[in-house]
């Protein structure tokens, strides 16, 4: 078994705000451990020094609309008619995402995937 590189506690924050996993807002994570946000923060600027290939940290709602646009195939208006958002809105959100270095390119063709929001729209049709 190798060396960690970082500490149980840096893997626990870190896992509570990426969008991989918990995807919890710093201020969320914080409240949950019973610690500061600038805590949170000077964590995940530790663990970017450490493991970069990690960063960057997408929202929620980023991570939603990279998954739907990138790995799906939606399009911005399938999107946003899905969300209850505008257009602009998505546009926005992905400026954002490439804001921080993450490419939007989009799949060839649609991919099938079940997201347990669907729930009430299947059942309805049957």
């Amino acid at each position: 078994m190798g060396k960690r590189l970082i500490t149980k506690r840096q893997e626990q924050i870190f896992r509570l705000v990426h969008h991989n996993f918990g995807g919890l807002s710093q201020v969320e994570a914080a409240k949950k451990l019973g610690i500061s946000p600038s805590t949170i923060s000077t964590t995940l600027t530790a663990c970017k020094k450490i493991m970069p290939q990690m960063f960057p940290i997408l929202t929620k709602l980023e991570a939603k609309y990279y998954r739907l646009y990138t790995i799906e195939g939606w399009s911005v208006k399938e999107i946003a008619d899905r969300l209850n958002k505008s257009q602009t809105t998505i546009y926005e959100g992905f400026q954002r995402i490439k804001d921080k270095g993450i490419s939007c390119l989009k799949t060839k063709g649609r991919l099938l995937s079940y997201d347990s929001s669907m729930d009430a729209d299947v059942k309805q049709k049957f």
